[in-house]
């Protein structure tokens, strides 16, 4: 069961964030599906999640997520990633510099009926305005 819902996880990963198949998230992503990480306003569910990874990826570009550690509990799934990814919109009113970033993440994710239901993350973006030129360092 373990390996199933780390399945599911790093396909929400590959398929929405790096190949950009939003329609991956009806099949993947529970119809009450709340992210954590979304401002008040955003749309939750499959809709909001597809919304949030169109804007990521006009920003991003394809984000891939190189996996380092995953862990397995009950019905969550933690992923220590390092997501890769290219500044080609723009963002806090800076101009896309074009340049590429590495930077890590943390996400867990909770499933329930085989989809993920819940989503929180912590990610490092100091870090990646650092690497792209996007403030001093």
């Amino acid at each position: 069961m373990s390996e199933e819902k780390k399945r599911i996880t790093r396909r929400v990963l590959d398929e929405l964030f790096d190949k950009g198949n939003l329609d991956a998230a009806d099949e993947l992503i529970h119809s009450g599906f709340v992210n954590h990480e979304a401002p008040p306003d955003n749309p939750q569910g499959p809709e909001g999640l597809k919304q949030t990874v169109s804007w990521l990826r006009g920003l991003w570009g394809p984000m891939r997520a190189e996996i380092e550690d995953e862990i397995c509990e009950g019905d969550k799934v933690v992923a220590r990633v390092t997501m890769h990814g290219r500044h080609l919109g723009e963002f806090l009113g800076r101009a896309p510099t074009g340049k590429e970033y590495a930077v890590e993440h943390i996400h867990i994710w909770r499933l329930q009926d085989g989809k993920v239901i819940e989503h929180w993350s912590v990610r490092d973006d100091l870090g990646q305005a650092l690497q792209l030129g996007l403030i001093g360092g």
